[in-house]
Order: structure tokens, then C-alpha cells, then sequence
């Protein structure tokens, strides 16, 4: 038992106490992890190289892998995912995909097409309740003419991506120039650069921190982005903080290609 005791002394130590503790926050790097404390509230802990949490202790942990077949989950009756399907588009589980994968395609039909991924405007997760989104995502098809794609949280769905009103999402016109949005009804930021440029076949961790919402941050690949811009979204009301995953692929005509591929979505929140 004495050994046992020396040893969970040891990695509490090693993993909490190695290089220090603020009054007011909690952070430290190793070379495995990050954890980050939100003034005292929950933690997470977080791959300092990818930027992807590993573990938190949030009470409200949302998770999906995309593992398993077609059925029972994001289609045929499910209660957590739907998806929106307008010409040649698809929607679909990607098979025998490693860690499991979600994709959104358009085709080279001239038409329009749309391709989206979300809760069906079943609105359960409130941003005003300290909400962090996070997806790992890989545009494995650059957008093309006339192609936009947006995922983060939204509102209720609209096809016109301008005609969201309270939103939070990363933002791809035509290219993969990564953009970042958000709208609170009054408060409207668009089409803000962060200087990433995704690469076609690359993952890359995606990360909206809504733990203030009079500044709302962005991270891609734990690395913070468009921080010079001041994301206020604390003028949504109570129903408008409640908002869904979202993840949409469109065009409105022309034969413009695209294709988003999703490992994972991971949602955190307090109750």
C-alpha cells in the first residue's frame, strides 16, 4: 500500500504540480500534455502538439467518432444526427475508415448541391454555459468555385450561410483559406482571416472557446487564431444561446467541387 501511495504521489506531482500553480489559473506543458483551467472551474487536457483534448472534466462531454456502420446512429431514425441532402451531394459514413470518418461531398454536376451535417435544429447545447466546440477535419477536396463551407455552431439551419444569425463557425470560400464568423444578432463578424490555409488530406484540430462571450476565441491546432479581433457575442439572448454542431458543404449552382472529411466532433460545456 506504501508503494501504491508513493506512486499516485508521484504522477500527481508530475501532472499538477511540475511547474506551478496561478491563483487564478492553471496551466503547465510536458511533453505529452496541456492543461488548461478555466479560473477554477473544469479542466482539460490537451496533446500540445495536435491541440486535441484527451480528457476534461466538464459535466457535459459530447463525443462522436463516427465509429460503426450506417443505422442507429447518424441516419434511419436517429436521435442525435441529420443531414440535409440537395442534388447529387452526399452524406455519409465513410467505410472501413480508420478511427471513423464522416464525409460531405459535392459534385461536379451543375447544379446546386448541398451537403450538411447537423442535430436537426434540435438547438441542446448553450454557448452561454461556457461551451468549447472541437472538430478534427480535413477539407480532403479543395472548394471550388462558387463552393462554401462552414462547420462550428449555429442556430437554426439555413441554406444561405449568411442568413444564419447566431453562429460561431471556421469558414472556407472557393479555397482553403481558413476564415472565422461569428453573429449574435447585433454583433456581426465576417469573414475574418486567421492566416491558416488548410491542406488538402491533412487534418487539422479546429477550436471555438466560448468561455467569454464578449470575446469569443478561435484555435486551430491549439494554436490561437485571429486574435487581433474581438468575436462579441454576448448579445444573444438565453433561447439564442442554444445552438447545434453544424457542418455544411453548398453551392448554389456550377460545377465547383469540394469534400470534408470529419474524424470527430467534441463538445464541452458546464450544466
Amino acid at each position: 500500500m506504501d508503494g501504491l501511495l508513493r506512486h499516485m504521489r508521484e504522477v500527481k506531482d508530475k501532472w499538477l504540480f511540475r511547474k506551478g500553480i496561478l491563483t487564478k489559473k492553471v496551466e503547465f506543458y510536458d511533453s505529452r500534455v496541456q492543461v488548461a483551467d478555466k479560473n477554477g472551474g473544469p479542466v482539460i487536457v490537451y496533446d500540445p502538439t495536435t491541440g486535441e483534448s484527451l480528457l476534461s472534466t466538464y459535466p457535459v462531454q459530447f463525443v462522436e467518432d463516427f465509429l460503426g456502420t450506417v443505422g442507429g446512429g447518424p441516419f434511419n431514425g436517429t436521435t442525435i444526427w441529420s443531414v440535409v441532402d440537395v442534388g447529387n451531394a452526399t452524406e455519409a459514413i465513410v467505410a472501413d475508415s480508420s478511427n471513423g470518418q464522416f464525409l460531405l461531398h459535392l459534385a461536379a454536376d451543375n447544379e446546386a448541391e448541398d451537403a450538411v451535417l447537423y442535430h436537426g435544429d434540435n438547438k441542446t447545447f448553450d454557448v452561454g454555459n461556457g461551451l468549447i466546440f472541437e472538430a478534427r477535419v480535413n477539407m480532403a477536396v479543395a472548394p471550388g468555385t462558387g463552393v462554401c463551407a462552414v462547420f462550428g455552431m449555429a442556430g437554426d439551419h439555413n441554406l444561405d450561410k449568411d442568413a444564419v444569425t447566431e453562429a460561431a463557425w471556421f469558414r472556407f470560400d472557393a479555397s482553403l483559406a481558413c476564415k472565422v464568423e461569428t453573429d449574435d444578432t447585433t454583433n456581426n463578424n465576417d469573414d475574418v482571416a486567421t492566416g491558416h490555409t488548410a491542406v488538402a488530406g491533412t487534418y487539422d484540430v479546429y477550436r471555438i472557446d466560448f468561455t467569454d462571450l464578449t470575446d469569443v476565441k478561435f484555435f486551430i491546432n491549439g494554436t490561437r487564431v485571429a486574435a487581433s479581433t474581438t468575436f462579441d457575442m454576448s448579445n444573444l439572448t438565453a433561447e439564442e444561446q442554444q445552438m447545434q454542431p453544424y457542418f455544411s458543404l453548398d453551392k448554389a449552382s456550377g460545377t465547383g467541387l469540394g469534400d470534408i472529411n470529419i474524424d470527430y466532433v467534441k463538445i464541452y460545456s458546464k450544466r
